[in-house]
Order: C-alpha cells, then structure tokens, then sequence
C-alpha cells in the first residue's frame, strides 16, 4: 500500500480478481489494458479495503479486527461481493450484539437492507420472544412489508418452541428424518448444516 496525502493505493491483479472478486474487477475499465491501471473507491475505509482484498487473496481479517469493524466489513463485502467475509464478518456481529428492544429495529433494517440471513432471523425471533414489549416501545412505521412473513414464521417458531417445551409428549422425540419437513419453517442455522451435510 502506497499513502498519499489524499489516497491509499492497494495493488492487486486484474486477472486475479476476475476470477475471485469480480465486482472488484469491474472497477477497472475495460477498455483500458495498460500495465497498471486504477480506480477510486471512496466509499470504503482504506484498512477495510485492504481487510477485504487481502481476503480475496486467500488471507483472513483477525478476530479482533471482525469485532471492532464487522459493520463496515459487512458494507464492504456485500458491495464488492465477497460472500464468505461478510459471512463471517455476520457471525462476528451478531455474537457481539445484544439485542434490546431499543436497537431491535435498526438492526431488523440493517439485516434486511444488507441480506444478512442470520442477523435478520435472529433479530425477528428477538421480537418474536418479546413480542408485548416490541409492541408496546418500537414503532413499525418503518418496518419493510417483505419481513412480515419472515417475521410469522419467527412467532410460529417461538410457539412452537414454547409448546415443545410444555407437552410432555414430545420428550425424547428428535425426528431427523427429511421426509415432511417444512423448509420455509427452517432456520438459517438447520439449512446451512443440511447443505454442508
């Protein structure tokens, strides 16, 4: 990284982030095949950039670093497409966020706005599970009309939880078996290790 009084210049290969970063790669014109050439990114922090590129290039950002900047790595990723970052950037955030009805809303729009899977989930069982106190101190004025399902089927898993935990019945059953599963009910967490399984 080269640091100018205005800018940071990062070098990287054009045929590299082709073939692991292409939104990173349409930034350069391709109409211009000069030896080296660039482009100005101005909406990303210069250590998040180089977090992010040194991923693409096989490198992982430290804990520590997830922690303090999952947000803006987060934003960065989902920008410039860099799936399995703004994953574990994700991760990050949501086991360093605690959930109060206060910052439940924000959060929701966040996770929606960013396509964050499991924040969103999370959060939206978060209202679910505290349903009379969100009702009573969030105004959802600005809550987005496509989380409304998301948000029924996180209240029919908090009752289906509850009623679980309260019939005795259903002690000592754990049907695994794939046949009859409802995967519109599933969380993010069971669909993931269903793919990876």
């Amino acid at each position: 990284a080269k640091r100018t009084k205005t800018s940071t210049s990062f070098y990287a290969h054009r045929s590299f982030l082709r073939g692991c970063a292409p939104m990173l790669a349409a930034l350069f014109d391709v109409e211009d095949t000069g030896p080296m050439i660039s482009a100005q990114i101005s909406d990303v922090k210069p250590d998040i950039f180089q977090y992010m590129l040194g991923y693409v290039y096989g490198g992982s950002v430290p804990k520590e670093e997830l922690m303090t900047h999952a947000k803006d790595i987060i934003n960065a990723a989902d920008k410039y497409s860099i799936v399995n970052l703004k994953l574990e950037a994700e991760a990050v955030y949501l086991n360093s966020t605690i959930f109060t009805v206060d910052n439940a809303m924000d959060i929701l729009l966040y996770a929606d706005a960013k396509n964050c899977a499991l924040l969103k989930e999370t959060v939206l069982d978060f209202l679910a599970e505290n349903s009379t106190e969100a009702i009573n101190n969030i105004s959802f004025a600005d809550f987005p009309g496509s989380v409304v399902k998301d948000l029924m089927i996180a209240f029919d898993r908090s009752k289906k939880r509850i009623l679980q935990e309260h019939c005795s019945d259903s002690e000592g059953e754990d049907n695994d078996d794939d046949e009859g599963e409802d995967y519109s009910l599933m969380r993010v967490s069971e669909l993931r290790r269903k793919l990876d399984g």
